[in-house]
């Protein structure tokens, strides 16, 4: 194998010998001239388009690490940063974003914390029987042989009934699909409860799609 040069003296070099091709041969009217030569120096340190993508976590374009079908109404922004999908329910401009994002940790934490969110000021307790009511009332479908959990999750608004209160202020639907023993893909909309309760069944169906491609 040719031994390979150090790359800040890489050169790629064009010559211009079209008389040379001419079957009678190379005649003094086919010497090499200065001006037919042509170099072209790679930067020391500069390193392969290729290298540079590999080591880069983020997506790179059409990069397609999980596939789903994107429910009627919703508009798919696909992958950027550690989303792995990102989209939006009904007008774009209204921001109502569920996300797909890799993570460890148990649906018991995941749903802790999203209660967190919703209620910051509950207890630690508070937080823990409320994720407990969620879980318990979870429903369970199928992504692609996988058994995914999805959760939905409601804060209380003060001096309301708590049978009322689940149709206002803000919700979590949350989703856990197991793809390892100590990783998931977590799906995830916040937003008003409204919202929540009206896409519940299409969130559904968009977990039940999502498939992990090795």
């Amino acid at each position: 194998m040719p031994a390979t040069q150090p790359r800040s003296h890489l050169h790629a070099v064009a010559l211009g010998l079209a008389g040379c091709l001419l079957a009678a041969g190379c005649g003094r009217d086919a010497d090499i001239r200065p001006g037919d030569i042509r170099v072209y120096t790679v930067p020391a340190g500069a390193e392969p388009p290729a290298v540079v993508a590999a080591r880069d976590p983020r997506p790179a374009a059409g990069d397609r690490r999980i596939s789903y079908e994107v429910p009627e109404s919703w508009t798919d922004r696909g992958a950027s940063g550690m989303r792995l999908a990102t989209l939006l329910i009904g007008d774009p401009a209204d921001a109502l974003e569920v996300t797909v994002i890799p993570a460890s940790g148990t649906l018991e934490s995941n749903v802790d914390r999203w209660q967190g969110q919703l209620a910051p000021q509950a207890t630690a307790a508070e937080r823990e029987q409320a994720a407990r009511k969620a879980i318990a009332e979870a429903e369970t479908v199928d992504a692609a042989g996988t058994t995914a959990t999805v959760v939905l999750l409601t804060a209380p608004q003060a001096g309301e009934a708590k049978d009322t209160a689940a149709d206002t202020g803000e919700a979590i639907l949350g989703a856990m699909i197991p793809v390892a023993d100590d990783a998931a893909l977590f799906v995830k909309f916040k937003g008003d409860a409204a919202v929540a309760r009206r896409e519940r069944d299409n969130f559904v169906r968009f977990v039940s799609s999502i498939r992990w491609n090795n």
